[in-house]
């Protein structure tokens, strides 16, 4: 495991000039969006779940949210997608990523397995309310637990991630029985890959936050802080599910990817 979280941290460094000049317009073009949909419509506050009437209605700005973060779901698609292929077919990262039809499917499949993953959170948050009685505090310590469920399962599902970017058929059933026996493994190098990511990107927006707010020009360094981690997450897990992807394709050749 070791080994394939150094390949992927080289895979990713050798392509990193290619991968801004692919991904740099979508980058630009996202940011500025966000920065346009936060100056309009400015933060978005959830609702208060003891109000009466229009308690369950979307809050301001929160649909123009939702449309944001689809628009970069499919960014971020593209980026994976074509990474998937670098690794596993040697196709070159094009100029510019395209948003196209195998994007919108894999976007759909990413829609899928965070779906799934998105069930033994329900299960721990639920026990830990059960357990610790209720309130805030219960679920702040359901939220780390939850984090390791939701990417342990991930990391089961995703052949069917590099397999929607080869146009390969994989069903999720596939893809659990392709990594039985495989999933902490697979989580710990997961969790190596993406940690140095995570401690510099979370205490870059505690400095970003703290020193830069009474500065306008420079309050929406943080939403780019952001974006930009979300992509760089994405770039280095679709590297390392392709070459774990492959590995496991090795050692288990009857599981069916045929076109």
């Amino acid at each position: 495991m070791q080994d394939i979280v150094r390949e992927c941290w080289t895979f990713f460094l050798d392509r990193r000039r290619a991968l801004v000049d692919s991904a740099g317009l979508w980058f630009v073009l996202l940011l500025l969006v966000a920065v346009l949909v936060r100056g309009m419509v400015g933060p978005v506050e959830l609702p208060d779940p003891e109000a009466p009437g229009d308690a369950m209605l979307l809050p301001p700005g929160m649909g123009s949210l939702i449309v944001l973060k689809m628009v970069e779901a499919l960014v971020l698609a593209a980026a994976s997608v074509a990474l998937h292929r670098s690794v596993l077919l040697s196709e070159p990262l094009p100029p510019l990523l395209p948003i196209d039809g195998r994007s919108v499917r894999y976007a759909l499949r990413m829609l899928g397995v965070l779906l799934a993953s998105m069930l033994p959170v329900m299960v721990i948050v639920l026990l830990a309310i059960v357990l610790g009685g209720g309130g805030l505090a219960s679920i702040q310590l359901a939220i780390l637990p939850s984090m390791f469920a939701m990417l342990l399962v991930i990391c089961r599902l995703h052949p069917v991630l590099p397999a929607a970017a080869l146009d390969l058929r994989c069903s999720f059933s596939q893809a659990w029985e392709q990594t039985r026996s495989q999933g902490f493994r697979l989580l710990l190098g997961a969790i190596i890959l993406l940690a140095p990511v995570m401690i510099a990107s979370t205490l870059l927006l505690l400095v970003l936050g703290n020193g830069f707010a009474g500065v306008p020009i420079l309050q929406n360094l943080p939403q780019a802080l952001a974006l930009l981690t979300d992509l760089l997450e994405a770039c280095l897990l679709a590297i390392y599910f392709s070459l774990t992807w492959r590995r496991l394709a090795q050692q288990q050749p009857a599981i069916n990817t045929s076109v």
